[in-house]
C-alpha cells in the first residue's frame, strides 16, 4: 500500500562509510559528466521536491546530492510500481466480475433453451 512506503519528503539518512566508497575513490564521478535530463523533464511531470547544487559545490557534496537525489528518485520509482502493480490487481477483479456475470448469463440461457425443448450446440 502506498501509505506504508517511506514518504518522498522523509529525511535521507547520511551514509556513514568505514572506507572510501568506490564513487569516492574517482576524481570525478562519471555521472557528472554527461547531463541528462531529468523525468520530469521528459515525461512532463511536476517535480516538486527537486534541488539545484549550487554551481560552487565541492565534490563531497556533489556526491551527497547526487545520492540525494538518487534516493528520491528510488523512492518515486517504487511508488510508481506499487501504483502500477495495485492498477494491474484492479483490473483482474474487473475482469473476474465481468467473467463472473457473463457465465452467470450463459448459464440463464442454456436453462432457457433446455426449457423450451431445443438441444445446445456442443
Amino acid at each position: 500500500h502506498p501509505e506504508s512506503m517511506v514518504p518522498m519528503d522523509a529525511p535521507i539518512q547520511s551514509r556513514r562509510y568505514i572506507t572510501p566508497s568506490a564513487t569516492s575513490r574517482k576524481e570525478v564521478p562519471a555521472t557528472f559528466l554527461k547531463k541528462k535530463r531529468s523525468r520530469s523533464q521528459a515525461f512532463g511531470e511536476d517535480d516538486e521536491l527537486e534541488e539545484i547544487l549550487p554551481p560552487n559545490a565541492t565534490e563531497a557534496e556533489q556526491i551527497e546530492f547526487k545520492r540525494r537525489q538518487n534516493t528520491l528518485a528510488a523512492r518515486k520509482s517504487r511508488k510508481r510500481k506499487l501504483e502500477y502493480q495495485q492498477g494491474l490487481e484492479s483490473q483482474i477483479e474487473d475482469l473476474q466480475a465481468q467473467l463472473a456475470h457473463w457465465k452467470a448469463r450463459a448459464e440463464v440461457s442454456e436453462g432457457v433453451i433446455q426449457a423450451n425443448g431445443l438441444s445446445l450446440p456442443a
